[in-house]
């Protein structure tokens, strides 16, 4: 018998949030679905006068929509259940009765190592539900849609290892991340939250560098571009630019999947380009190093930079919204918490996933204004490649071909595009370099 408290304030928000971002999403791509049955088999009338367009004849327009279809149609019954999950496990008590089980085990509370303990055991099985859950669709999006449309490598056995990589690197990360967090909410009680924030920034800062040195290699193969046209004229943009990396990469992305990206790894001393090997197969040299072009204007234009600092003091008054909340036993005893003789001080981390599941009711929506920022800053990479190179023209030839060799939507709804897309859609960028041009 759950001993949620439906009248609780925590609680009705959580209820209300959760219904109205599963409508909403609902919503959303239903009428992404009827543009497409609308759309879908058209060429838009921006991308008539150029070449490259030509890969997109009618058989490839059809192959588009079935492939947002099937996408579509298997994420139905995984929202559906999801949604359902989410509801089940928070108001059948199971967090409650979750929680006193690992304390059992672990002793809880006393000291440090039993509620660093209690709150690993605590968070790691919190999680399983869901990822049981996701298994299934995870299996036929891999094997299923992605094998069919041409995209997957994958193999069975690889499928697993990834998995099991996946997951062994996780639980090792977050078992470090929590123990400095379980040491700060013990030792600071009363001002853990500036502190949580620092080590969030400081995680994020190390994981710049230890993600393209240690992590990445762990799933993919990096050899050095070998030296010709391609590494030459890239050579040649970073000097011009005056950017230093640790060299030119090429990931064998084609060993799992046939979709194509570049980005830059690392910080300082350890920054790297990586290129998929995919991406090398379908652009020429000019597209490619245009495409690079659009990157490097991310970096020259500070746009990382500036999002750790505009995240920085939102992350700030966040964090403290969620510290005033976990102190309060008004949201423990809505989830159906109840601590005999331990103080709320002793179960900040109970308090912080509760908070967290509240906010995450309701984050979707601030969705439109990250997405809007980030699609802001893309239209300058752009126009950034566009001016390096001299002419548009190769970054709009290379953003078709990636465009149709990623199957990507052509004609989104526009509501659909202002809540969901961090980049701008392929013709809302070409006209945007037309227009600089």
């Amino acid at each position: 018998m759950t001993n949620v408290v439906l009248s609780n304030v925590f609680v009705q928000i959580f209820a209300v949030g959760t219904i109205f971002t599963f409508l909403l999403n609902h919503f959303l791509e239903f009428i992404d679905l009827r543009a497409r049955l609308r759309n879908g088999g058209k060429l838009p009338a921006e991308l008539e006068e150029f070449p490259a367009a030509q890969v997109f004849d009618r058989e490839k327009l059809a192959k588009i929509s079935a492939y947002e279809n099937a996408k579509y149609f298997l994420w139905i019954p995984d929202s559906l259940l999801g949604f359902a999950l989410t509801l089940i496990l928070v108001f059948s008590g199971f967090y409650p009765w979750l929680f006193n089980f690992v304390c059992r085990f672990t002793g809880f509370p006393n000291g440090f190592m039993s509620t660093y303990l209690c709150a690993f055991a605590f968070f790691v099985l919190a999680g399983i539900p869901s990822s049981i859950l996701s298994l299934p669709f995870a299996l036929l999006k891999e094997f299923g849609i992605e094998k069919k449309f041409g995209f997957s490598k994958m193999t069975l056995s690889l499928w697993i290892a990834d998995q099991v990589k996946s997951f062994l690197v996780s639980v090792v990360i977050a078992a470090v991340l929590l123990a400095a967090a379980v040491g700060i909410f013990i030792v600071f009680p009363k001002s853990w939250w500036i502190l949580l924030v620092c080590l969030l920034f400081l995680f994020s800062l190390v994981m710049q560098v230890l993600y393209p040195l240690v992590i990445a290699p762990i799933f993919n193969k990096f050899t050095p571009l070998e030296d010709g046209e391609l590494k030459t004229k890239i050579s040649a943009l970073m000097e011009n630019l005056g950017f230093k990396s640790n060299g030119i990469f090429v990931m064998d992305a084609s060993k799992r999947s046939g979709h194509s990206n570049a980005y830059f790894g690392g910080f300082g001393k350890s920054k790297r380009i990586v290129l998929y090997d995919t991406l090398i197969k379908q652009l020429e040299t000019d597209e490619l190093v245009a495409v690079l072009g659009h990157e490097l204007g991310h970096y020259k234009m500070h746009h990382i930079i500036r999002k750790f600092f505009i995240l920085i003091p939102i992350e700030c008054a966040l964090m403290y919204v969620l510290f005033r909340i976990a102190q309060s036993t008004l949201i423990y005893t809505g989830f159906g918490f109840a601590f005999a003789d331990v103080p709320v001080e002793a179960v900040q981390f109970i308090g912080l996933f509760l908070a967290n599941l509240v906010a995450g009711s309701i984050s979707e929506l601030i969705m439109p204004l990250m997405s809007s920022l980030s699609r802001h800053d893309e239209y300058q990479a752009d126009a950034f490649s566009a001016k390096l190179t001299g002419s548009p023209d190769a970054l709009i030839s290379g953003l078709i071909k990636l465009n149709s060799e990623n199957l990507s939507e052509l004609l989104p709804p526009k509501l659909y595009v202002f809540w969901n897309y961090d980049h701008p859609t392929l013709i809302e960028r070409i006209r945007a370099l037309k227009a600089a041009k």
